[in-house]
């Protein structure tokens, strides 16, 4: 439970666990765009090639801009990710359709966007619906899948703001006075359930 609030969001713990329940369909040769750190890698079986705008050769991440293209040949990979950063694009339609460019017939990609989520130097929003309408056209078969709930959004809006507080005394005060709250929405299985509010969109994408 500490982990949900010290080190990671309840928005990036449900996609992890997306990732988790969806990794069967990503193996042989693979990409993640913009890769980060490569916090996914030992979720899939495969060759990861990682590429993000900031490359590290100690960790095997080569520099690549998704929307000017990438040099690879096309129906080159398997399977690709994309995790949390078709909202920073200016032309995240060019991004998309590279993805497909380079995803194999029958590949399968894994896109996520925030959607409830603090402001954090992104561009775009996008909503269930338009998401998956702009991916339709491309791909034969787009699934979606709502990431949190009212419930976890609450907790995630209420965990950044005691993140920032300054006055340490203050942020444990409000933590233990807010953790009631967390222990019922783990105890009543709140996490589970989905409604109109949501941090984010998963979405499994099947050329």
């Amino acid at each position: 439970m500490s982990r949900l609030f010290i080190t990671q969001t309840y928005h990036r713990n449900l996609l992890e666990r997306y990732l988790w329940k969806f990794r069967h369909l990503l193996s042989g040769k693979l990409l993640d765009v913009g890769s980060g750190t490569r916090r996914y890698d030992h979720l899939f079986v495969g060759d990861m090639t990682a590429i993000d705008l900031l490359p590290d050769a100690k960790k095997k991440i080569l520099s690549g801009d998704i929307e000017r293209g990438l040099p690879y040949d096309d129906q080159t990979f398997d399977g690709i990710l994309c995790i949390e950063v078709l909202e920073y694009l200016r032309d995240y339609r060019r991004a998309i359709r590279e993805i497909h460019r380079l995803l194999r017939p029958g590949g399968y990609a894994f896109l996520t966007i925030p959607c409830l989520y603090p402001d954090h130097g992104d561009r775009v929003r996008f909503t269930e619906r338009f998401f998956t309408e702009e991916l339709s056209p491309l791909f034969s078969k787009v699934e979606s899948h709502r990431i949190g709930n009212g419930w976890t959004v609450i907790w995630d809006v209420l965990r950044l703001k005691i993140m920032r507080t300054k006055s340490g005394w203050t942020r444990w005060l409000v933590f233990l006075f807010i953790l009631p709250y967390l222990i019922i929405i783990k105890v009543c299985g709140l996490e589970k359930k989905t409604d109109e509010f949501y941090s984010g969109i998963f979405v499994v994408a099947r050329k």
